[in-house]
């Protein structure tokens, strides 16, 4: 085939364009765990309804609930200077163990950090079926491996209901 110098021009800006786009857009995409306004992710996870044990693990000495709990879309995100947002949809006791409804009114989110429990935000409300969300600030250790968000009962923080787990892959993305 035969480029005229005006197809070779064109054929070169064309390929020069595209592989501009591709470093200038790629690294925007690109999910590099900065929280916007202040610092990086330590934690960022799908929040899942946990199961009697053995189906859920102990948590840092934290038991699972003693009944199957499950939740819609459900996400925590702890940023290195504390700030932590919770947003819970969903979160029941299904049945036949439950009617479908929530009988928690409020819980706590705790984050967990190399197997040792940190700190828990205030209580917060749940409705009747299962929603609430909450955006506080808590200490962050400074080294954080491992780190685990577990929602708790208020009035029993010797459980969790729903808890969310870092995948060291994940982890190590924000790392390098």
């Amino acid at each position: 085939m035969h480029l005229t110098r005006t197809g070779r021009i064109l054929t070169a800006a064309t390929a020069t364009a595209l592989t501009l786009t591709a470093f200038s857009v790629g690294p925007a995409l690109a999910d590099t765990g900065d929280d916007s306004r202040g610092g990086h992710s330590v934690v960022r996870v799908h929040l899942l309804g946990s199961q009697p044990a053995p189906a859920s693990p102990v948590i840092a000495g934290i038991n699972p609930g003693g009944a199957p709990w499950v939740n819609d879309r459900s996400t925590a995100i702890v940023s290195e200077d504390g700030r932590i947002r919770v947003n819970i949809r969903g979160l029941v006791i299904p049945p036949p163990r439950g009617t479908g409804v929530n009988p928690v009114a409020s819980v706590v989110a705790t984050l967990v950090c190399s197997g040792t429990v940190g700190e828990s935000t205030d209580p917060f409300s749940l409705s009747s079926a299962g929603d609430g969300r909450i955006a506080a600030t808590i200490a962050v250790p400074e080294d954080c491996a491992d780190p685990t968000v577990l929602i708790q009962p208020a009035a029993n923080r010797t459980v969790y209901i729903a808890s969310g787990m870092s995948s060291r892959d994940h982890q190590q993305s924000h790392d390098d």
